[in-house]
């Protein structure tokens, strides 16, 4: 293998090591908050749905122009 093979070799290993890092921050994170606030998926339930009614309620309102 030559110089810049070994080079790139070496550099995606530091990316992968890098991406295992951010995962595990990330899941760390979420954790942190569901252990500290068990009742916040029930909000991001509560405001999925509360957006999804207000998108049906808009496109319920909105014209259909029908072409004939």
């Amino acid at each position: 293998m030559n110089r810049t093979g070994a080079n790139a070799l070496a550099a995606r290993r530091r990316q992968r090591g890098q991406a295992t890092i951010e995962y595990t921050v990330v899941v760390m994170l979420v954790v942190i908050v569901l252990i500290a606030r068990p009742s916040i998926v029930e909000d991001v339930v509560t405001a999925l749905k509360e957006a999804y009614s207000a998108f049906v309620y808009a496109i319920s309102w909105s014209d259909i122009p029908i072409r004939s």
